[in-house]
C-alpha cells in the first residue's frame, strides 16, 4: 500500500512524477484563493479600475477638437519616451537642419515621441555636430525645435 503525500504524483516507470495539473487545480480551488477572488469581485462590483487622472485624459481624447490621429498617437505613445533607434533616426534626419522636419512627416513623429530628457540629449547632439558630418545647430534653431516639440506634446 502506497502512502499519500502532500504533493499529487503520477507514476512514470519506477518513479513518481508530480502531477502539476492536479497541483494547480488544488491550489486554485483552495479556499484562500477562491474566497479572495470572490471578495475582490464582490467589493469592486465587476467595475474596471481607472485612475481619475487617466479617466480625465481619456475624456480629453474623446473631445471633438481632438483628431483621431492625435488620439491614436496619445494612446500609443511610450511613457518612457522613444526607442533608442527612433532617437538615432531623428538625429540622422536632422543633419539637414530643421527644414528637414517639414520634408518628412516621420521626423515630426519621431520628435513627438521623445520625452523631455531625450529632447535635451538630441538638442545637445545637434549643437555638437562635427563640421564633416553636418553644420551644428544654433541656439535659435534648438529653441525652435523645443517649441515644435512642445506644440506636439500640447
Amino acid at each position: 500500500m502506497q502512502t499519500e503525500t502532500a504533493v499529487s504524483a503520477i507514476p512514470l516507470g519506477s518513479e513518481l512524477v508530480p502531477d502539476w495539473r492536479q497541483i494547480a487545480d488544488d491550489a486554485w480551488a483552495a479556499p484562500g484563493w477562491r474566497e479572495a477572488a470572490l471578495e475582490y469581485h464582490k467589493t469592486r462590483g465587476n467595475r474596471a479600475s481607472i485612475a481619475p487622472e487617466h479617466l480625465a485624459r481619456l475624456r480629453w481624447l474623446m473631445d471633438d477638437s481632438i483628431s483621431l490621429e492625435r488620439a491614436w498617437h496619445e494612446l500609443n505613445r511610450r511613457a518612457s519616451g522613444a526607442a533608442a533607434s527612433t532617437v538615432e533616426a531623428l538625429v540622422y534626419g536632422l543633419r539637414d537642419g530643421l527644414a528637414a522636419l517639414s520634408k518628412n512627416p516621420d521626423r515630426l513623429r519621431r520628435l513627438s515621441e521623445l520625452n523631455a530628457e531625450q529632447l535635451r540629449a538630441v538638442c545637445d547632439r545637434l549643437q555638437n555636430f562635427q563640421p564633416h558630418i553636418a553644420p551644428a545647430c544654433t541656439p535659435n534653431e534648438v529653441q525652435a525645435l523645443v517649441v515644435i516639440w512642445s506644440k506636439r506634446h500640447g
